[in-house]
């Protein structure tokens, strides 16, 4: 049974900062996108199955809508992509979607007066150790509404005091669906033209939507910001504590980022800890934040680490990024620490203007048990031919595999994938 997007999504970026993105936007910057796409791909394990493998294919049509606005009081940022597969085994559903991000951050009536909007959307697993079909996937909607009102006393300092709305909405497991209504001041003083120091304290209540569960926490912190001449950098440390029917936990929270352009390499570092629920996690549009394991509501610290290098070689021609990642949760309830971890390697070569191959592997390893982990790992190889300057076509070949234990369904895949793509 197909499964069909109504969902309107619109919605905020909570910025760490005392100064907003519209503080230093260009008087006028407009740029926008979109790209249909189209195709094909056969598999020699279509079900995804370690002992009743068969061949079969997939059709899949996407939708891709690009947008960045900027102006001296507003700032948008539109990323979204839908598509549709079509199975041509009958055991597997044929599914459509949508995935994406928006961000706004619109002054109103004055510069001291700003309205942030944001909202993402993946999918995730609803049973972590079986496959990655149609069937056990779900969506997480996070939609934020955040008015900021600015309070200057100097050119350089001021008060910031934000209200934040933010919901959580899960389409398969409505028992972790939240509402949560936050406050916050904040005192941001700029040391110079490229550093700014903030102290600040936030009040949040957090309501699970299914039964009546509601629990407090505050949070204060102080952090340092700045602008490196080809970078920039956050960090920040503070304090968190938890109440939630009549019990408390609380415990330091930090976060450090990190990114920097050398002259043919770009590194991002990224580390932090905090204290949160199942429902929101870290609350962050990340690419392998569908692998968190949102079944059951938790109270739970996370702790997560990421490292992401990239090399530019032959005027450009030539490229290598490399990631790694590693992030831990830990239940207040049981404190089993649950790890996750991961690493991904891409090579690109422009062999000419409209020539390009490209070689990716990755590997993840993620822990369903106790002593019982899931791992997978797989490579690919594509060449994309560029017909005309928005007219592409590409030919891939895809390996997965995905080790049997126990608990987790092992299988392997082989892909060959034709797409052609049209955008303006």
């Amino acid at each position: 049974m197909n499964r069909s997007i109504t969902q309107v999504c619109v919605i905020t970026l909570v910025l760490f900062t005392g100064y907003t993105a519209a503080d230093t936007l260009p008087s006028s910057i407009s740029e926008g996108s979109v790209s249909l796409g189209i195709e094909h791909a056969h598999s020699n394990n279509i079900k995804k199955s370690s002992d009743n493998k068969k061949s079969g294919y997939e059709q899949r049509v996407d939708l891709a809508l690009a947008y960045e606005n900027q102006t001296s009081t507003n700032y948008s940022l539109i990323d979204y992509g839908i598509y549709y597969s079509h199975y041509s085994e009958e055991d597997i559903e044929d599914k459509s979607d949508i995935a994406g991000s928006l961000s706004i951050n619109q002054h109103l009536f004055s510069k001291n007066l700003q309205l942030d909007l944001s909202h993402f959307r993946h999918s995730y697993l609803l049973d972590q150790s079986a496959v990655d079909l149609p069937e056990n996937s779900g969506d997480r909607d996070v939609f934020t509404v955040s008015p900021l009102w600015r309070l200057p006393y100097s050119d350089r300092a001021g008060f910031d005091t934000r209200y934040t709305f933010t919901a959580v909405r899960l389409s398969d497991d409505e028992q972790q669906d939240t509402n949560r209504n936050g406050l916050s001041i904040a005192w941001y003083h700029a040391l110079n033209s490229k550093t700014t120091y903030q102290l600040s304290t936030q009040y949040s209540e957090v309501d699970f939507l299914a039964y009546d569960l509601t629990y407090e926490q505050i949070n204060v912190d102080m952090s340092l910001t700045g602008r490196l001449r080809d970078g920039s950098y956050l960090a920040q440390a503070g304090y968190s504590r938890l109440a939630v029917l009549e019990r408390y936990e609380e415990g330091g929270i930090f976060q450090f980022t990190y990114s920097y352009h050398f002259p043919k390499n770009k590194l991002a570092l990224s580390a932090q800890r905090e204290l949160t629920d199942s429902s929101l996690g870290l609350g962050q549009d990340t690419p392998d934040s569908g692998d968190i394991d949102f079944n059951g509501t938790q109270l739970l610290w996370i702790d997560r680490a990421s490292l992401t290098h990239s090399f530019f070689a032959v005027k450009g021609r030539f490229s290598n990024t490399n990631n790694i990642y590693y992030q831990q949760e830990t239940p207040l309830l049981t404190r089993e620490v649950e790890p996750r971890a991961g690493l991904s390697s891409t090579v690109k070569w422009k062999h000419t203007a409209t020539i390009t191959t490209a070689l990716k592997a990755r590997y993840s390893q993620t822990q369903i048990e106790k002593n019982i982990d899931k791992q997978e790992w797989g490579a690919s190889l594509s060449s994309t031919y560029r017909f005309r300057p928005k007219l592409v076509f590409s030919l891939s070949a895809q390996y997965t595999e995905q080790l049997k234990n126990e608990l987790v369904n092992g299988y392997d895949e082989t892909r060959l994938i034709a797409n052609v793509r049209l955008s303006h």
